[in-house]
């Protein structure tokens, strides 16, 4: 069953009032717009540091805050730059633990799909979105994969509508040529950047990101010609949100550290080369 919106964060926030579950658990360098919905919705959320291998959520912290805190009942798991990682394991195990906690896998930032197996899935929820800066950019959307059997009488089914249809068709035709253009902008990246500073190929369906210990200067340079760009990570959260912030965090480290650089629509073959070539002149 597929919920269809204008944005992600719509069906989020519709799905998220009509559950009974309360209290979230939600990665620590989440997308702000996510605890903002939460709030929106009546809900209550902490934060879990990430590890460094996928760079999503730690498991082992996700199941200890379980354990530590029975007032859990959701739990928010975003795919960090749309790394490809099988999490279904993960969502066994947390639904061993409590059976009522409400997953939301959240893929806002891969490739979308719309063949996602709901219905099989220990999620309850899948996200995706082709709103600013993912995959597939045209501006608006975002869908939901729900279980019928909770939602049929709550939400219409929309996955046969003449809207998301056409939606659909969009987005798959335009997923064939962002593949193309993403690699060769990266092939472009990998040729001229020394690779010791890749953070992985796991991580470039969304940017072509780099760990480096000068971000900032690298930055002020591209910043500097007029049509390059790039951006950072997002920083550790709760700052916004709670009064004492996570210290020593695996975020803030990352971000500290990681840099993008884009390979989407918004960034040409030539861009991408003045990009590379004013990273290895200043990289650290």
């Amino acid at each position: 069953m597929i919920l269809f919106e204008d944005r992600a964060a719509t069906v989020l926030y519709k799905v998220l009032t009509k559950i009974k579950n309360k209290k979230f658990l939600l990665p620590l360098n989440v997308c702000p717009i996510v605890p903002d919905t939460l709030i929106k919705a009546g809900k209550e959320f902490e934060f879990c540091d990430i590890e460094l291998d996928t760079l999503c959520m730690d498991s082992s912290l996700i199941f200890d805050k379980i354990k530590e805190d029975e007032s859990i009942d959701g739990l928010l798991f975003v795919k960090t730059f749309g790394v490809e990682v099988n999490t279904q394991p993960l969502y066994q195990k947390v639904k061993s633990m409590k059976n009522d906690l409400f997953i939301i896998d959240d893929m806002c930032p891969s490739i979308q799909r719309f063949d996602y197996d709901i219905e099989n899935s220990y999620a309850d929820m899948a996200l995706f979105s082709s709103g600013y800066s993912k995959y597939v950019d045209i501006g608006f959307g975002g869908y939901g994969f729900v279980k019928e059997r909770e939602f049929r009488d709550i939400f219409e089914n929309q996955t046969d509508t003449d809207e998301f249809i056409a939606y659909k068709r969009e987005i798959e035709e335009n997923i064939k040529l962002m593949r193309v253009h993403k690699k060769s902008l990266n092939d472009i990246y990998k040729e001229i950047i020394d690779p010791k500073y890749y953070l992985g190929d796991k991580w470039n369906n969304w940017r072509f990101s780099l760990m480096v210990e000068n971000k900032g200067e690298i930055l002020e340079e591209i910043f500097k010609v007029d049509g390059l760009f790039a951006s950072s990570h997002y920083p550790q959260v709760d700052y916004e949100y709670v009064k004492s912030a996570q210290k020593n965090s695996n975020t803030k480290k990352i971000h500290d550290k990681i840099l993008n650089l884009f390979n989407d629509f918004r960034y040409d073959k030539e861009k991408a080369i003045q990009t590379a070539n004013i990273v290895n002149k200043v990289i650290k």
